[in-house]
């Protein structure tokens, strides 16, 4: 029953994650449910389940409710939209891959006006890829890596390095809508067809 509570308890912690509550400790969870499912057990698969849908599930809230917002295409930077439209379902897969980019992924697919069953496809496989990925680094280096994890999340210089990046962020988003509002005229985007080809 306590594994049972784990999964569900993971498979949450990174639906919000996904779904765009910042600083939610979803990769460290993973590698820690990789370090305990090497103690025996088959929490390490569940887990992986469990993570996975948790992925999808809190991208798709995101790019459902960034798709609805009318100021989306004036914030995403266009070579970023235009490289996932291009793409379609190949971009969205590589680029969740990248550390960095996953939320970044879709906001792009959204502003690329991305049909949902197309990032739906690349969306998938990248989930269980990446959860894998953790999982296993839990699994066959679990230890030194919570270690590192713990040694990255105290110091201050990658503290005062994340805040910087988060305000250079929001300043960047600040200056695009003031400069769209003041143009008063939104970039055409391309229309993705639902052609799931690569």
């Amino acid at each position: 029953m306590a594994a049972l509570f784990f999964c569900i308890g993971l498979g949450g912690l990174l639906t919000l994650e996904e779904a765009g509550v910042f600083f939610l400790p979803g990769d460290i969870s993973l590698v820690a449910a990789g370090l305990h499912g090497a103690q025996g057990g088959w929490i390490v698969l569940f887990s992986w389940i469990a993570a996975s849908a948790g992925m999808v599930i809190g991208s798709s809230i995101l790019f459902h409710g960034v798709s609805q917002a009318d100021s989306v295409s004036r914030v995403v930077p266009l070579r970023v939209v235009a490289l996932i439209h291009r793409h379609q379902v190949k971009g969205v897969s590589i680029a969740r891959l990248v550390p960095g980019l996953r939320n970044a992924t879709v906001f792009a697919a959204a502003g690329a006006r991305l049909p949902y069953r197309t990032f739906l496809l690349g969306l998938v496989p990248a989930a269980i890829i990446w959860s894998g990925l953790l999982l296993a680094l839990g699994w066959f280096g679990g230890a030194a890596m919570l270690n590192m994890f713990g040694q990255l999340h105290h110091s201050s210089f990658l503290q005062l390095l994340s805040l910087g990046l988060l305000l250079a962020a929001v300043g960047y988003l600040w200056i695009r809508l003031r400069r769209s509002n003041d143009a008063g005229v939104e970039p055409a985007l391309p229309q993705a067809s639902d052609a799931n080809s690569g």
